[in-house]
């Protein structure tokens, strides 16, 4: 009876402390995350050279996009295997999302060993960047919402009604934001046969590491102890999150859901000196894929900076995963 009396006691306090945190900080954790920026990337200056193209979205928005040829041929072709273009590489597309603050020519500095390598690549800009429409009181922020998911459905679903495009083995790159993009839609898009993800997030785990990380500015020591364990902070976080949901207009999709489902291989590139996104982080996004993976992490990178600090081996580890996964799914 006692032992009842005290377990009933603590769950109470527990529930009274949660509430209170809630109430008193909630806003303060919603505004942060409305504002975090997670290394907003500025468009470059070279453009990608292909077909420039406009599709809409399934609610009406205008969307600018460049389907770009291969520039070089695959080992493959080049001794005679496979067909030539027609049954090689040639007839695979990978589709390049963009990071938050870019657009689609980052293509040019992140994707153009795969157009030497013989390879397709069709590249947007999301609502609200580069040439893209932005909607009325639309602004982008460095989350999934069903916006970028919206997007790049469109993406795929114009890809499938060009008669150059409609039969192509589909592949998904993307960067930051736009590789947590490709992982929710790559869960669930049949025509989607492999994805890299380089610097991909988890939304509610990176909210998690930064509430952890911040909080002590936030919360006296006495609620700071309070709010240390773990089912503490979770329910802190997911009404911190459907708080700036709600101010947003917007809902976060769960990528940690998605790999879950996923099915395809996928390849994780992620910095070993991320400042914005824990390592630890890449380990658990591994953990959760249920299909064939594969971690890369990059000494002496940042968030965005392995094709940069490590070009040669990102070129030939990307090319070598959609070889496998693209020419893979064709024989089955």
């Amino acid at each position: 009876m006692i032992v009842t009396i005290v377990i009933s006691a603590f769950l109470l306090v527990a529930v009274a402390e949660t509430v209170f945190i809630a109430i008193r900080y909630l806003p303060i954790t919603a505004n942060l995350f409305m504002n975090i920026t997670v290394r907003p990337e500025a468009a470059g200056e070279d453009r990608l050279e292909g077909e420039d193209v406009v599709f809409e979205t399934s609610d009406g928005q205008r969307l600018a996009g460049t389907l770009a040829e291969a520039t070089g041929e695959s080992d493959r072709e080049a001794a005679g295997a496979g067909g030539g273009k027609s049954g090689g590489r040639g007839r695979a597309v990978i589709v390049f999302c963009h990071e938050y603050g870019a657009d689609r020519h980052s293509a040019v500095k992140n994707a153009a060993f795969l157009r030497e390598a013989g390879f397709r690549v069709f590249a947007f800009d999301f609502r609200g960047h580069g040439d893209s429409e932005r909607p009325p009181g639309y602004s982008p922020r460095p989350w999934v919402t069903e916006h970028e998911v919206s997007d790049l459905r469109a993406a795929l679903k114009y890809l499938s009604g060009r008669a150059d495009t409609r039969d192509a083995r589909i592949g998904l790159f993307g960067v930051s934001r736009g590789a947590s993009t490709a992982i929710v839609v790559g869960a669930e898009e049949e025509s989607v046969r492999g994805i890299v993800s380089d610097g991909g997030f988890s939304t509610s785990h990176t909210l998690h590491n930064y509430m952890r990380r911040w909080s002590p500015i936030f919360l006296d020591p006495i609620l700071l102890f309070l709010s240390r364990p773990d089912f503490v902070m979770s329910v802190f976080r997911r009404l911190s999150m459907r708080l700036a949901e709600h101010r947003m207009g917007v809902r976060c999709a769960s990528v940690e859901r998605a790999l879950r489902r996923l099915a395809v291989p996928i390849l994780f590139v992620h910095g070993e000196k991320d400042s914005y996104i824990e390592t630890t982080q890449a380990k658990m996004l591994l953990g959760f894929a249920g299909g064939p993976k594969e971690l890369w992490m990059v000494p002496e990178a940042d968030h965005n900076e392995a094709v940069d600090v490590a070009r040669a081996e990102y070129s030939r580890r990307v090319v070598q995963f959609f070889e496998t996964a693209l020419e893979e799914s064709q024989s089955r």
